[in-house]
């Protein structure tokens, strides 16, 4: 079981015009607030989860939110959807190319040329972030499976990336 790390957070309180700024200092759990939880796009969430199979790797982990948030993802996006025998996919066409491109670049899988042998790759990455979770809490990893998990992960952060809508830019007047 991984025990939370403790750290300090410093925190600015102004008002409303942001004209005066005063710090003040808590301490927190740093497990309690990660940065992903507040996106749930697809290429952030898998980027964050790669870093959390680096640290697996590297016997130094400190959570797999991550990890479960893109099975999450995975799951409502992709597997959920339906099979061709309905008729109908209700599958994420942004989801669904990203987890396509990322399985070909990371070595995973060739080309995939229907959205059933998608869904049943996707499965199988779902599988795979299961177990990897599952031995992870058990303190039980496997580097191969790890390494192969981080590939894809990097490659599904990148594909996904890729097919986001760019940012519009931040006005000033908003600071």
């Amino acid at each position: 079981m991984m025990k939370p790390r403790k750290g300090k957070l410093e925190v600015w309180e102004g008002d409303q015009n942001m004209s005066t700024l005063h710090a003040k200092e808590n301490e927190i759990n740093i497990g309690d607030f990660l940065p992903w939880e507040l996106e749930n796009d697809l290429a952030t969430v898998s980027c964050y989860a790669a870093g959390e199979v680096d640290n697996l790797i590297l016997k130094r982990s400190n959570g797999l939110g991550a990890l479960k948030r893109l099975k999450q993802i995975i799951q409502s996006s992709l597997i959920d959807c339906g099979t061709s025998a309905s008729g109908h996919f209700m599958v994420d066409p942004t989801t669904a190319v990203a987890m396509n491109r990322a399985l070909l670049v990371s070595g995973s899988v060739g080309n995939l040329n229907t959205v059933d042998e998608l869904i049943r790759e996707s499965k199988q990455v779902a599988e795979l972030l299961d177990t990897v979770t599952e031995k992870a809490e058990r303190g039980d990893e496997d580097v191969g499976e790890l390494e192969k998990l981080r590939s894809l992960c990097l490659a599904l952060s990148k594909s996904a990336l890729a097919f986001e809508e760019p940012m519009d830019e931040v006005k000033s007047s908003e600071f």
